[in-house]
């Protein structure tokens, strides 16, 4: 399966197995901020609220690891675009947007997330929500996600 954090319709895409499911799985750690914000964009694709509370920094966190897991299940994640990435030794910043359905209308979720590393690993903080944006998809647009596939069988299945 490709990474949920990965461009699909680029050929070189990586694999779940090959990109954050090491993470997920606690054998390495993401190296900078943006392969912590892809690899908890991925865990929000697969509903591993673990993953998202345990790398959200212990002093920006609200809620609990239920709260955290049931609101990634809640939600019909389908594509990331990490528009730019910045670090500056502890810190680092991720501008980005997240499509996500809700019924059948695709919302952008834009957001320039904070970081910081404290004892050698990587931690969301919290972010600068962009104005979102909503567009209605029919059921015979080609999915957002870039599988090629028309939306009824993608996502807005």
């Amino acid at each position: 399966m490709i990474c949920p954090c990965q461009d699909k319709s680029v050929a070189n895409a990586k694999l779940y197995a090959d990109c954050c499911e090491p993470k997920h799985k606690g054998v390495t750690k993401a190296l900078s901020p943006e392969e912590l914000m892809r690899s908890r964009y991925s865990a929000f694709s697969l509903g591993l609220g673990q993953y998202i509370f345990d790398t959200h920094h212990a002093d920006f966190r609200s809620g609990t690891i239920e709260d955290y897991t049931a609101s990634a299940q809640s939600t019909n994640w389908c594509r990331l675009e990490v528009l730019e990435s910045e670090r500056l030794d502890n810190k680092g910043k991720v501008n980005f947007k997240a499509y996500f359905f809700e019924k059948d209308k695709l919302h952008c979720l834009h957001e320039i997330s904070n970081f910081v590393l404290e004892v050698n690993q990587w931690f969301y903080t919290d972010g600068d929500y962009q104005p979102k944006k909503v567009v209605k998809i029919s059921r015979n647009d080609p999915c957002p996600c870039g599988s090629g596939i028309k939306a009824k069988k993608c996502h807005l299945k």
